[in-house]
């Protein structure tokens, strides 16, 4: 049995083909290869037109589940975490492919991958270890995982008072590896917890120094000073970076709840330029005449842009409780609603560039949830409908006729995250909450609490893109 388990570990770590002391057989992959047209570009595939739950490679995609790094290789339709352990049950510390993140709740700041962001560039992993001392160090990974090396110190809260934040919104491009970080101030509830943040850079070499580029006051909260995500964002269009800081979630407070920042840094000058501010607590109209409400879906983690230094941000309507998309260009100071539902909500917006990407639900009995890919100026493009599980509805159907006025029970598309987009393959998971589509389910009818996500599927973004019928591809599911 275990010289089975070797085989089948040895065969995807070969494959993965970015580590010299691993060989693949390049006729063999190319024979395997569902996209022999498709050819990776490294810089494209960072995220640039908004955050990713996973690091894309030549030949899959990284990203994690229940604390554990697994890797979709695409050629041989093999997902597996990356543990060379025989026996391992993939469920704590001692796996090689476990990761932590930082608890705000409990004060353990502690970790090896900070807010669980892996990246892949030039055939290495990297991720962000955090400290007991609250020192922030850029690690640097083979593609197994392995032989892991501190490259560079990002910040030191012992050291200097700065940490790292929001390292969800990061991003490697050309070299470098563009992050925030702010200024620990014991006063910083006596302030209003309005801090400075920086926006920094720092090169992918072994002792790189980190180099500002800009400056804000902000203000944030304890889940953003603990270095939890918070309404930030970061994106290269147009031979710019651009950084989007803000949201409607301020909490502590009643006045002023309402905050944004966006800024630029030129690549081709150097310059950084502010664009835009707002303080406020009116939530109507904040980016524009008749671009709606801002809501906790219109912060940074959630926006997304293209090439040309548009912003997509999802808003909802005044006069009912559809959801609508608005593009906004914060250079140009223009803004307009792009896209409304014929249904209530809007979930999980991603941009390739070239398509927004988003779902749409009811939250009613009846409900329905579609996948939808429209146009950069709100032109549909395909749509999806997501498919129930039978024996979900079947427990559903009993349900409402045994409690027929109970209007509690509703299941929208709220709880479906989509990882990633490349020209292959969309990435998108479940959890616990939403554990009822078809081909996104865990083997347990009941999931254990400790779960969170329960099924994992890859749609063809093609045949989804050109006929609209696609279908969803499980890759994982939750055993217990």
């Amino acid at each position: 049995m275990k010289k089975v388990v070797l085989s089948v570990i040895f065969f995807m770590m070969a494959m993965l083909a970015a580590c010299t002391k691993y060989q693949i057989n390049e006729e063999q992959s190319d024979n395997n290869n569902p996209f022999p047209d498709y050819v990776y570009n490294q810089e494209k595939e960072q995220g640039v037109y908004g955050q990713s739950d996973m690091a894309i490679a030549e030949n899959g995609y990284y990203y994690i589940i229940n604390n554990v790094l697994y890797f979709y290789n695409i050629n041989s339709d093999v997902n597996m975490p990356l543990c060379s352990k025989v026996n391992c049950n993939h469920d704590g510390e001692t796996c090689d492919a476990y990761v932590s993140g930082i608890n705000a709740e409990n004060g353990t700041f502690e970790c090896n991958c900070m807010n669980k962001k892996v990246m892949y560039y030039n055939n290495h992993l990297y991720c962000i270890e955090v400290t007991k001392d609250r020192d922030y160090y850029l690690c640097q990974y083979d593609a197994t995982f392995g032989n892991k090396e501190r490259i560079t110190k990002l910040a030191s809260v012992k050291d200097e008072q700065i940490m790292v934040t929001s390292v969800q919104a990061s991003m490697i491009s050309d070299g470098y590896f563009y992050y925030y970080t702010s200024f620990l101030d014991a006063d910083y509830a006596k302030n209003c917890y309005i801090a400075p943040f920086y926006i920094c850079r720092i090169r992918l070499e072994s002792n790189s120094s980190r180099e500002v580029l800009g400056e804000f006051q902000f203000p944030g909260d304890y889940a953003m000073k603990a270095g939890e995500n918070n309404g930030f964002g970061v994106y290269l269009s147009d031979n710019n970076i651009y950084f989007y800081a803000g949201g409607t979630g301020r909490m502590y407070f009643y006045d002023n709840n309402v905050q944004y920042r966006v800024s630029k840094y030129d690549l081709s000058t150097g310059q950084y330029t502010e664009l835009w501010t707002y303080t406020g607590d009116d939530r109507v109209d904040v980016f524009g005449e008749n671009t709606g409400k801002v809501n906790s879906m219109s912060d940074g983690s959630y926006v997304r842009m293209d090439s040309n230094g548009n912003f997509y941000i999802m808003t909802s309507s005044t006069g009912k409780e559809n959801d609508t998309l608005i593009k906004v260009n914060f250079d140009k100071n223009t803004s307009e609603v792009i896209y409304t539902t014929d249904m209530e909500k809007l979930y999980s917006l991603q941009s390739d560039g070239e398509y927004l990407y988003f779902f749409e639900s009811t939250q009613s009995r009846e409900t329905k949830s579609y996948f939808t890919a429209i146009d950069m100026n709100g032109t549909l493009k395909a749509q999806y409908e997501m498919e129930y599980d039978e024996e979900f509805l079947e427990k559903a159907k009993k349900f409402y006729e045994q409690f027929p006025e109970d209007t509690s029970v509703v299941v929208d598309a709220s709880e479906i995250c989509v990882y990633g987009i490349d020209e292959r393959y969309i990435l998108m998971g479940s959890n616990t909450n939403s554990d009822v589509y078809k081909n996104l389910k865990s083997l347990n009818s009941k999931p254990s609490k400790k779960v969170i996500t329960t099924g994992v599927g890859v749609i063809n973004k093609m045949d989804y893109l050109n006929s609209g019928t696609a279908s969803i591809k499980q890759i994982y599911q939750n055993l217990s």
